[in-house]
């Protein structure tokens, strides 16, 4: 991300493959803006993390971590992206994947878990593939229990083991204003505490210092940088992306609050291969590899060692022909 943007940021995914700016009218080739991560990776993880990440957000590997896939194509050429009236342009994309009612899947690191069912898949023609799109829900679900060499706090209870918990709020959304009290949290900091599945939503890619919510911005990712795009139901751009600013909604417009899903349902996408995928006679099929070694971010308070909320950290993946 810019040195300038603020972390309310649910970079789900995201994980993912994404692409294409555009205004409220126009449709470009990229978004206008480009983001690497704002917070750092924690100290120790994987293990125990250190005083030195305990004051301060950062990113760590959740111990499950679910996403729901919607649709997956790959395309011989740069897809044209979504404005505000008109979805993604898919004329030179063949559908590999496909599931209206989404098919929720476990991340494992390196590992390539099943999606979906065999109807949900469809052979991709010969050719050679540059581009991979996928479409996502908006909301992930994680449950982990994270170790600290030090006594932190939910503002309620202490101890040096932080576990996820289902808020009172339902689905906690990361643009939450710093969501000021306990009982709004999805921590729980209780000594002996069993990890519960907590649910995260994307409302906004990120914000800049005013607070504007980016709803199409560019993730720079493992191995390419990924285009990402914020949908409502509709699979277009939310009305008002534009308006002012390109890609972004200002503060406190629709479309730009806090506590609330914003109207957005999908997490649009579309990555560079790094690797062509060629599909020939010989290719038996697709296999995507996660990179969530930081798939999941704690957001401190203003109190030493004090964790306002777990929220969703940007990971991706990569499509290999098998």
């Amino acid at each position: 991300m810019k040195a300038k943007t603020k972390n309310y940021n649910l970079l789900i995914f995201l994980f993912i493959f994404l692409f294409v700016a555009f205004n409220s009218t126009v449709s470009n080739s990229q978004p206008s803006d480009s983001i690497s991560r704002i917070n750092p990776e924690c100290t120790g993880n994987g293990g125990t993390i250190t005083p030195a990440s305990a004051n301060n957000a950062c990113e760590f590997k959740p111990d499950t971590q679910k996403l729901t896939f919607y649709r997956l194509d790959l395309c011989t050429s740069r897809p044209t992206g979504p404005t505000t009236s008109t979805q993604i342009d898919r004329t030179f994309c063949s559908t590999f994947y496909k599931n209206d009612s989404g098919s929720e899947t476990t991340v494992i690191k390196g590992t390539g878990t099943q999606i979906g069912t065999a109807a949900d898949y469809t052979s991709l023609p010969y050719g050679t593939y540059t581009f991979g799109i996928v479409t996502m829900g908006s909301t992930f679900k994680y449950i982990t229990s994270q170790t600290f060499d030090a006594t932190m706090s939910d503002r309620s209870n202490s101890s040096n083991t932080c576990v996820t918990k289902v808020s009172t709020l339902g689905t906690i959304y990361g643009f939450e204003n710093r969501i000021d009290t306990a009982a709004k949290s999805n921590v729980d900091c209780t000594s002996g505490a069993t990890a519960a599945e907590t649910t995260i939503g994307v409302n906004t890619l990120t914000t800049d210092i005013d607070n504007d919510c980016y709803h199409a911005i560019t993730f720079q990712g493992t191995h390419v940088n990924i285009d990402t795009y914020l949908l409502e139901s509709d699979l277009t751009l939310i009305d008002g992306v534009g308006a002012t600013d390109t890609d972004q909604i200002k503060n406190g417009v629709a479309g730009c609050n806090g506590g609330t899903d914003n109207g957005i349902s999908r997490v649009l996408g579309v990555m560079p291969l790094a690797t062509p995928i060629k599909i020939t006679p010989d290719t038996i099929g697709l296999q995507i590899k996660y990179n969530n070694t930081r798939g999941i971010s704690k957001s401190m308070t203003n109190t030493a060692n004090m964790i306002g909320y777990f929220d969703a950290a940007f990971f991706d993946f990569d499509l290999i022909a098998r």
